[in-house]
């Protein structure tokens, strides 16, 4: 098997595990895909979704039912318990799982993979590709230590393997947003936010998704909601896992690493700048409201 093929498979299995096909199974009229490239700000935007009391399940790690109730996989207790909003929800009474419409539900597909599902709705979440794909290296080379993401000797070489469709991250990042942004029109409802109104105007921001996805809020309740998901409680909570170097080789690292919009102006050099500013990806992110191009 060549070395493209073997990262194109691990790749899929990435975004398409065993757990997640049979997860698809379940997803009906009353679901919303939330989708985002790995990176962007799905762990905030879930948390704040909890925090809220409303229906946020994640297909790679739990365990959904078509009835809106989903339940968590043993499997992944110790990557769940890192994240604040799901570890508290993990040990709440039973109801806390129950069914409740819609559903909000994490995927880091195409729309094509739930094409045969009848959905309600899509949430694209989307972040700068410079600090998305910045961030996504870090989790996939310092926290899962993923053997062939640590084939890259950095970030550069990571940006030029090939990702989940086969082609390099960057035409990756530009294939599954360009597919997105294509798919609003088969749903009822959609909405766009970006990982940087989370971050800098966040209440605005969610008001205006929610609202567009149908979704009342009470004001108060969604300020309590981005408290509560700070960064720095966040990362707090986490700091608070039992790490395990014998048991695991994750040990001393952190879902929760930086969190900073405009990261990518402490690292960008001349050849990572040619690199973004060229070919669909920036076509793509300008659509988006990301110039690539424009000078640092």
């Amino acid at each position: 098997m060549s070395e493209k093929i073997h990262y194109l498979l691990h790749g899929i299995q990435d975004r398409y595990s065993a757990l997640y096909q049979e997860n698809l199974k379940e997803l009906g009229d009353q679901d919303i895909a939330v989708a985002s490239i790995g990176g962007s700000g799905q762990s905030l935007l879930g948390n704040i979704l909890l925090e809220l009391g409303l229906n946020y399940a994640d297909p790679y790690i739990d365990c959904l039912s078509a009835d809106g109730s989903s339940r968590p996989d043993p499997a992944y207790a110790d990557y769940r318990s890192r994240l604040s909003a799901t570890d508290r929800t993990d040990w709440a009474e039973a109801d806390a799982h129950g069914a409740r419409w819609p559903r909000f539900v994490k995927t880091h597909l195409t729309p094509d993979f739930l094409a045969h599902r009848p959905l309600l709705g899509a949430w694209i979440l989307v972040r700068d590709p410079r600090d998305s794909l910045y961030s996504w290296h870090k989790f996939r080379t310092d926290f899962a230590k993923d053997p062939l993401d640590l084939r890259a000797g950095s970030f550069e070489e990571w940006l030029e393997q090939p990702g989940p469709t086969g082609h390099d991250r960057l035409d990756d990042w530009a294939s599954f947003y360009d597919a997105w942004g294509a798919a609003r029109d088969r749903f009822r409802r959609t909405t766009v936010t970006t990982f940087e109104d989370l971050k800098q105007d966040p209440v605005p921001a969610l008001r205006r998704s929610l609202g567009e996805l149908g979704i009342e809020t009470d004001e108060a309740a969604l300020v309590r909601a981005v408290e509560q998901s700070s960064f720095d409680k966040m990362r707090s909570h986490e700091e608070k896992h039992p790490d395990n170097e014998a048991r695991a080789p994750m040990a001393r690292t952190r879902i929760m690493r930086s969190g900073t919009p405009n990261e990518w102006q402490g690292w960008m050099t001349s050849s990572l700048r040619r690199k973004f500013a060229t070919g669909d990806i920036a076509d793509v992110a300008e659509r988006f409201g990301y110039r690539l191009t424009a000078a640092t």
